[in-house]
């Protein structure tokens, strides 16, 4: 009976035995590796970084340099100090991927006489497949941008004006500038009644007339002052997880515009991911199992998790967007060795699988 214990026993060892042999692959977490002891390579899943793009609106209200003699030409309505204010028109959340360096392992290889691995990775060190052919993705995942700047300031001078400040809004000037702004207005009207002797067509009447609106609207900005629109795009990268769905980005108020983080003045803007609880029902390894486990010719993948995301300033909503996240989702096991693996690089997802 002694013997036949020991028999069993010396079964069981070579079997362990056999299973380490055929060990092709051991993925660890990166915590745990040793690099420089084994052969092998680091690869990384994805955490997806949220783009929130701001399209503001900045407007500069220039006093004009003979605003204190608007009453030469009538007006009631003018810009009195210089000042900018700025608006928020629109926000457009996106999504973009890096490595995240709680979703980082190692893999040793120790590939059978005769047989090649093959991993492929993006300039990031994430993981796009396993024995399949690298090529370049053109989604160009890890740094996507649609949103680009529109800068489509005004000319903010002032026109017809002497530059010596002797003689800049001096009495004198304005009045030279309203009775310009009479003379204009007594141009348009001939044009409009065919006061005009010399016969022109529709488009050259057109033209002259766009011509002297424009240059009496200079002279009027000279006492009304001017108002320089521009508009432009701030973007706000933020990283969700699951401790925390709702998270302060960034503060904003119409005196000084969009400020990232909490500094600044204004109300707050926030950030709220909410779970749809699409992975919930998935029996899978915690972030702590997954950091302590030793895998043989297995690799981690992700399926990521759906979330609405919710941009607000104080109680007012800005943005609303349904996106996958991939750090809310749960990892997951693939089989390595003798298989061909891709992989999502935004999400760490496995889209095909083939045996060889």
């Amino acid at each position: 009976m002694k013997s036949l214990k020991s028999l069993l026993f010396i079964v069981v060892l070579m079997a362990l035995g056999l299973g380490n042999i055929h060990a092709q692959y051991v993925t660890t977490h990166a915590k745990a590796a040793i690099p420089g002891q084994q052969n092998g390579i680091f690869y990384s899943l994805p955490r997806t970084v949220i783009q929130l793009h701001f399209i503001i609106e900045e407007t500069q209200l220039k006093e004009g340099p003979y605003s204190n003699y608007v009453s030469l030409i009538g007006a009631d309505d003018y810009i009195m100090e210089d000042e900018t204010v700025y608006h928020i028109k629109d926000v457009k959340v996106e999504a973009s991927a890096e490595s995240d360096p709680n979703a980082t392992f190692f893999v040793a290889i120790s590939p059978k006489k005769g047989e090649a691995a093959s991993f492929c990775l993006n300039g990031q060190g994430i993981l796009r497949g396993v024995g399949v052919e690298c090529v370049e993705d053109p989604k160009k995942e890890c740094c996507a941008k649609t949103c680009e700047d529109d800068n489509n300031a005004q000319d903010g001078d002032f026109k017809y004006q002497y530059s010596n400040a002797s003689i800049r809004g001096s009495d004198q000037m304005a009045r030279s500038a309203a009775e310009m702004i009479n003379k204009i207005r007594d141009e348009k009207l001939k044009l409009m009644t065919g006061f005009q002797e010399t016969a022109f067509n529709l488009d050259t009447y057109r033209q002259m007339y766009a011509d002297l609106e424009t240059m009496e609207n200079d002279y009027l900005s000279l006492f009304v002052g001017k108002r320089v629109v521009k508009t432009y795009v701030k973007t706000v990268y933020v990283i969700p997880n699951k401790e925390v769905n709702t998270m302060s980005v960034a503060k904003f108020s119409p005196e000084e515009g969009l400020s990232v983080g909490l500094g600044g003045n204004g109300s707050v803007i926030t950030v709220q991911t909410q779970s749809l609880q699409t992975t919930a029902t998935l029996n899978a390894p915690s972030q702590s199992a997954v950091e302590s486990l030793n895998l043989d010719n297995k690799l981690f993948y992700r399926i990521p998790e759906m979330a609405n995301v919710r941009v607000n300033m104080d109680d007012k909503l800005l943005a609303e967007k349904r996106m996958s996240v991939a750090q809310l989702g749960v990892f997951m096991l693939a089989p390595l060795g003798g298989t061909k693996l891709t992989l999502d690089p935004m999400t760490g997802q496995v889209v095909s699988m083939g045996m060889q």
